[in-house]
């Protein structure tokens, strides 16, 4: 009898795994297997991160003399991350717009002297090259000023600020690292078999380690390559449902099994 409930309980296993439902021969009588109790489930590990994420460097060489936010804190778009001294460049540009507003009145005097044939086209050519020279340096100071505060690119959260106020910096500098809010991905690392049957769209259930939550999920990407030595594919998935989770912590992916 020892022998063959040895033989049998493995069958019956590899049953249960293989078909969803199913009937079994026991003493002779058939027992109908519920799919629902047949449903298995795989799972895998997973790390959330963020599905966007960006580090904001100086755009001008200067002296900071604003950052106001601090690892942690959440902003708004557009909100204001950094102000530069750019005192030196708002009275280049004032000087520049005076200029222009002279050279203009020189253009128009000596297109009024060309009509009175008591000047010569040269003239006013010339005039009006120059005005128009004046006025492209006033666009490019203008441009050159709006490096002087740095705007939040999206709604996010700071994760690392790299500067403080009175601080000089270099153009290229990295003054925060952000993460956009509300975008929290999990980054799955899974067996390559599993690209057979985990598609767009797939849902699943991750559960967070650090805050014991269960969060629903749906895959929005594969990787498009397979890792030759691990034999293994990136699973990107996005959070559905409301979490506490924040990039870097990790949890287990659970998919039902196909």
């Amino acid at each position: 009898m020892s022998r063959i409930l040895r033989h049998t309980i493995p069958t019956l296993a590899f049953a249960l795994v293989s078909t969803p439902t199913f009937g079994l021969e026991t003493a002779g009588k058939e027992v109908a297997i519920p799919k629902d109790e047949t449903a298995l489930s795989v799972s895998t590990r997973g790390v959330l991160v963020a599905g966007q994420s960006a580090d904001i460097s100086a755009g001008m060489t200067g002296r900071l003399t604003f950052t106001p936010f601090k690892t942690g804190q959440y902003f708004k778009r557009g909100a204001t991350l950094a102000k530069f001294d750019c005192e030196r460049q708002e009275a280049e540009l004032q000087s520049r717009q005076a200029a222009h507003a002279t050279q203009s009145l020189r253009y128009e005097n000596q297109a009024e002297l060309l009509k009175m044939g008591a000047a010569g086209e040269l003239d006013v050519s010339i005039a009006k090259s120059e005005r128009d020279q004046i006025a492209a340096e006033v666009s490019s100071l203008k441009i050159a000023l709006k490096d002087c505060v740095v705007s939040a690119p999206f709604p996010g959260f700071i994760t690392a600020r790299h500067v403080d106020a009175y601080e000089s910096v270099q153009a290229g500098q990295p003054l925060y690292s952000l993460n956009r809010a509300g975008t929290t991905e999990i980054s799955i690392i899974a067996p390559s078999a599993w690209a057979s049957w985990v598609k767009s769209g797939t849902k699943l259930t991750f559960k967070v380690d650090e805050t014991s939550e269960s969060v629903a999920a749906k895959v929005q990407r594969l990787s498009a390559i397979v890792d030759p030595v691990s034999q293994t594919i990136e699973i990107t998935a996005q959070l559905t449902g409301k979490h506490s989770g924040r990039p870097g912590m990790s949890g287990i992916a659970v998919f039902e099994a196909p």
